[in-house]
């Protein structure tokens, strides 16, 4: 299928259908801030069904004032991920994300496995050299427990994926997880860091308050399935290449 992606401040209905014809767009993903959602129903203008998928919450946090605390459980090994890991990341995240729902899950032109498969593919990229982006992988014990994908921007540093194994006994493991990467945030000079969630996911959002990151941006995500490629090709009508 042919992906559109798009964040607006403002929806025009005729600009964005124009667009979506242009581009012979299956679907298009939009991000939209909350503050601006009375919006949405100027949607209602296009000629293609519209889902709204899913609220992102974004947290900040300073960490000149809430900088990192130890790691609690102290028996926690920490691995600087590779591509040599690359079968210990994949089985953690298959653990980790199986049932987690997101936007993509939401649209049922998405197989959920492939979902699935697309989460993976994301967080092995972090273990690709030369990047910005830097994986971690804990153990416990000598098995894999878990995960914390992360991003270093010029400004701050941001959390991709985070992840653990069920079932492991390691209370606060997922603080843990936290206080590594804001340790390594600071080790890089940065002041900041960011995190951001869909809105039902109030267990971790809860962590990030108490470890000093509080809510700052919200975002509405809305899928268009005009699906205009996949009408042209079922009619035999050959799709030119694309720049």
């Amino acid at each position: 299928m042919r992906i559109l992606r798009g964040s607006f401040s403002k929806i025009e209905p005729y600009e964005l259908l124009r667009t979506i014809v242009d581009e012979r767009a299956d679907v298009a993903i939009l991000r939209l801030p909350t503050s601006q959602q009375h919006q949405l129903s100027q949607l209602n203008l296009l000629p293609f069904p519209t889902i709204v998928a899913d609220t992102l919450v974004s947290f900040d946090g300073d960490l000149r004032e809430y900088p990192a605390a130890p790691l609690r459980n102290t028996r926690l090994e920490v691995h600087h991920g590779t591509m040599a890991d690359r079968a210990v990341l994949e089985e953690l995240v298959d653990l980790s994300f199986k049932d987690y729902r997101t936007h993509y899950n939401s649209n049922p032109l998405f197989d959920p496995e492939l979902v699935l498969a697309g989460y993976k593919e994301w967080a092995l990229s972090a273990l690709e050299p030369g990047d910005k982006r830097v994986c971690f992988i804990f153990y416990l014990d000598g098995q894999a427990v878990a995960y914390a994908t992360n991003e270093v921007h010029e400004t701050y540093g941001e959390g991709i994926i985070f992840g653990a194994r069920p079932n492991i006994p390691a209370k606060n493991l997922y603080v843990d997880l936290l206080n590594y990467t804001k340790q390594y945030m600071q080790d890089q000079g940065l002041r900041r860091v960011r995190a951001t969630t869909q809105v039902q996911n109030h267990g971790v959002q809860r962590a990030w308050a108490r470890m000093g990151l509080f809510p700052a941006r919200s975002y509405c995500t809305v899928h268009i399935n005009a699906l205009l490629s996949q009408k042209m090709a079922a009619s035999g009508i050959q799709l030119p290449a694309t720049q």
